[in-house]
C-alpha cells in the first residue's frame, strides 16, 4: 500500500513537471516566432508596414518578370549560349519568399534599395544549383554576364519603403492604456491659441473681443445711411438717383419704357469703283484671243504641210 501511494505521488509530480515543461516550451516557441516575424510584400516596389526589426520578403513570382527581362538581354538565338530566361524566371518563382531586408529597429521609416533586392535575387540564383541547369548560360564568363544583367534590371526597377507601426519617438510619452498610436501619415494633435481640437477638427473660439476692428469716419462719427442713400430728399448739388431711366420718364403708349437708338446714323452710299471691267474691254480681250488662236492654227498647219 505504501508503495502504491508513493507511485501515485511520483506519477502526479512527473505529470505536473511535463505539463509545466510543455507550457514553457510553447511560450518560448511563440516568443521566438513573434520576435522573428516576416512581412511579405506584394511586389518589389511600394510600401511595407510592420513592426520594428521585422524582416521583409518578396515572393519569387513577383520578381520573375523583371528577372526574365534582365536575362533576355544576354539571350542568343535558340539559346546557343545556354541562357534561358524562362528557366531563370521559373527558378526564382519556385524559390518562394525571398528575404530582401528588414524594417528599421530604431526609426519610423526606412527604405530597401533596389541593389539590396538585386543582391538577394542573385544569391538565390547562385544557390539554386547547377548554373547551366538554372539557365544562366554556358561557362563562368557568360553566367557572370547574365547575373550582372539581372542585377542591373532588378536594381533599376525595384525598391521598397518601410514603415514601423509601433515606433515611438524618443522623449514623447507613451500612449495611455486603451488608446492606439496614430498610423503613419496621420497628422498629430495640434493646439492653436483660440482654437481647440485635435488633428483637422477645429472649433471656433467663444470670445471675439481680441479681434481688431476699424473705426468708421474721419472724426470718429459714421455718416448715417440716410445721408448716403436718401429716400426722398437729396444732398446739396446732387440729384436723386434713378434706376433704369435714362433722360427722363418717357414711356410708350403700352406703359413700357420707350427704348430708342442712341443716335440717327444712316448708311451713306459709296461712289462706284473705277477699277470695274467694262463691256468694251471684254470685247477687246475676246477679239485678241480669237486672233491669237487663228495665228497659232495657221502656223501649225504650215509646219505640218
Amino acid at each position: 500500500m505504501r508503495n502504491t501511494g508513493l507511485m501515485k505521488t511520483t506519477r502526479r509530480a512527473l505529470t505536473a513537471t511535463a505539463v509545466a515543461a510543455a507550457i514553457v516550451g510553447g511560450s518560448l516557441l511563440s516568443a521566438g516566432t513573434a520576435s522573428a516575424s516576416t512581412v511579405l510584400s506584394q511586389a518589389c516596389t511600394g510600401t511595407v508596414i510592420g513592426a520594428l526589426s521585422d524582416s521583409v520578403a518578396v515572393q519569387g513570382k513577383d520578381l520573375a518578370g523583371v528577372v526574365k527581362a534582365g536575362a533576355q538581354e544576354q539571350e542568343w538565338f535558340l539559346h546557343l549560349n545556354g541562357v534561358d530566361p524562362q528557366k531563370v524566371a521559373d527558378t526564382v518563382s519556385k524559390a518562394g519568399a525571398i528575404t530582401v531586408g528588414q524594417i528599421p529597429a530604431n526609426a519610423a521609416s526606412g527604405a530597401i534599395a533596389g541593389d539590396a533586392i538585386a543582391t538577394a535575387v542573385a544569391t538565390t540564383l547562385k544557390n539554386a544549383g547547377d548554373p547551366y541547369a538554372v539557365g544562366l548560360g554556358i561557362g563562368g564568363d557568360q553566367q557572370k554576364k547574365t547575373l550582372d544583367a539581372i542585377t542591373n534590371k532588378v536594381t533599376g526597377n525595384c525598391g521598397l519603403t518601410t514603415y514601423a507601426n509601433n515606433y515611438t519617438q524618443p522623449g514623447l510619452p507613451s500612449s495611455q492604456p486603451g488608446t492606439t498610436a496614430p498610423a503613419p501619415g496621420t497628422p498629430a494633435a495640434t493646439t492653436v491659441p483660440g482654437i481647440s481640437g485635435t488633428g483637422s477638427a477645429t472649433a471656433p473660439p467663444r470670445n471675439y473681443g481680441n479681434i481688431p476692428a476699424a473705426v468708421p469716419g474721419v472724426t470718429g462719427a459714421a455718416v448715417p445711411p440716410s445721408a448716403l442713400y436718401p429716400s426722398s430728399a437729396t444732398l446739396p448739388d446732387q440729384a436723386l438717383p434713378q434706376v433704369g431711366v435714362l433722360g427722363g420718364q418717357s414711356t410708350s403708349a403700352g406703359g413700357q419704357a420707350d427704348v430708342r437708338n442712341a443716335g440717327n446714323a444712316s448708311a451713306i452710299g459709296g461712289e462706284p469703283a473705277t477699277g470695274n471691267v467694262q463691256l468694251p474691254m471684254l470685247l477687246a480681250v475676246v477679239a485678241l484671243a480669237g486672233v491669237s488662236a487663228a495665228l497659232v492654227r495657221t502656223w501649225v498647219l504650215r509646219k505640218l504641210s
